[in-house]
């Protein structure tokens, strides 16, 4: 269906290890929008309005350059072949719901009568994915080799080091050219793969999103807000009747744990920008828990919004997420900027929805390839926090442990060494 229409989300939840925590997760099984009967991609500031004047079900996503338009002084030149605009929002045609074993079906009774919804409907339950369908195996190649990355790693240890920064980001692209994939297909691997809380399947004109989220950017509920940013890592093996031990390991880690606390008190200072006095808490700190593939370190943070913050002052305040950037925040994009070689587009950036009510729910767009089906462009990046007592090789094997479940969507059966993409 995604490729009927010019506009398209499909958010989806499908993480199989709740393990009693589902209330920090779990929204909707699947939420999705197909066609568009308003469009906004070009001012951030009028569809903060319009929305707030229509009031009805937006989907859409945010590009990690709209933080030029957030922040004084902040600019953009590198490239960026994925064709995403800054933002781009859509008030869905028909918009599909399930929670439970509950199906909805919403539409515009201005725009669509009842026979063509239903005829929506049927054209859903005729669609239909090929279950072994092979996608072609592609070799992706790197922006940046192993010894570019040890040698930039080194390079932002020094401006820890003057004090300029306590903690980046630091990403490094992985591309392929001339490719024609489908991207609902590729997507349908994907979530085999790696089933996610925050996965997402987008189109906006040409340009796809295919992504295997783990992480929450920023969730409102009423006056409510809460973010929980993700920090330290480990590799699952659930064959290994060891593999507790892994969890333990990281949650006990000091470096990894002090990365977690970093990027939560950074959140907590985003969040104070919008909260009434008193109400930015920290609910839950350096929790681990278990994904496909990983164990990720979650920290929990919420606030109360102030009487005079409007709805979208939370994504305002916070974007783009202090997970994907650094502390302090501004001078670590200042120095993303130098020292990555691509755009980062709508990686790091976010894709979610928003209510009637104007709550909204957003991930953080990791674990995602970035297709462009005109130029048949298609990417995927990674990073880790680099602090001044990381080790680059293993920061290095890090993102290439977080890239595995993407490599593998393609290359079933390719053995990967410690230095290829």
């Amino acid at each position: 269906m995604v490729n009927d229409f010019k506009h398209a989300v499909v958010l989806t939840d499908q993480y199989p290890f709740y393990n009693g925590h589902a209330h920090q997760y779990h929204e909707f099984s699947l939420l999705a929008g197909f066609g568009a009967l308003n469009v906004w991609d070009k001012d951030i500031w009028q569809f903060e309005s319009d929305a707030y004047a229509l009031r009805d079900w937006l989907l859409g996503y945010f590009s990690y350059d709209l933080k030029n338009e957030f922040e004084t002084g902040l600019v953009s030149s590198n490239s960026d072949l994925t064709g995403f605009q800054n933002f781009g929002f859509f008030q869905p045609r028909f918009l599909i719901r399930k929670t439970g074993e509950n199906w909805h079906l919403g539409y515009d009774t201005n725009s669509d009568t009842q026979e063509e919804a239903l005829k929506f409907i049927d054209e859903i339950r005729n669609c239909s994915v090929h279950e072994n369908y092979d996608l072609p195996s592609i070799a992706f190649q790197s922006n940046v080799s192993r010894e570019e990355y040890l040698h930039t790693v080194e390079k932002l240890r020094h401006h820890i080091r003057k004090g300029d920064i306590y903690e980046i980001n630091y990403c490094i692209d992985f591309f392929c050219e001339r490719i024609a994939i489908d991207p609902a297909r590729v997507f349908v691997e994907l979530m085999k793969i790696a089933p996610m809380p925050f996965s997402a399947l987008l189109r906006h004109n040409e340009s796809f999103l295919m992504s295997a989220s783990p992480e929450r950017y920023l969730r409102k509920r009423g006056a409510r807000v809460l973010s929980q940013p993700m920090k330290g890592t480990a590799k699952r093996d659930p064959s290994n009747p060891e593999d507790y031990q892994v969890m333990k390991q990281l949650a006990e880690s000091d470096k990894e744990r002090a990365e977690n606390i970093m990027i939560a008190d950074l959140v907590r200072n985003d969040l104070s920008r919008v909260a009434a006095r008193g109400t930015v808490q920290v609910d839950d700190l350096c929790s681990v828990f278990p994904f496909p593939g990983v164990y990720q370190m979650i920290s929990t943070i919420s606030a109360q919004m102030h009487t005079d913050a409007h709805w979208l002052d939370p994504v305002r305040y916070s974007f783009p997420m202090g997970s994907m950037t650094g502390a302090p925040k501004i001078s670590a994009m200042y120095l993303i900027e130098k020292y990555e070689k691509s755009a980062r587009g709508l990686y790091s950036g976010s894709v979610g929805y928003i209510t009637p009510e104007l709550d909204f729910d957003f991930n953080v767009v990791i674990r995602s390839f970035l297709y462009n089906q005109a130029s048949q462009y298609l990417s995927y990046s990674v990073g880790s926090a680099i602090t001044d007592i990381c080790n680059a090789s293993l920061e290095y094997e890090e993102c290439l442990l977080k890239a595995e479940n993407l490599r593998n969507v393609f290359n079933k059966k390719t053995q990967y060494g410690s230095f290829t993409g």
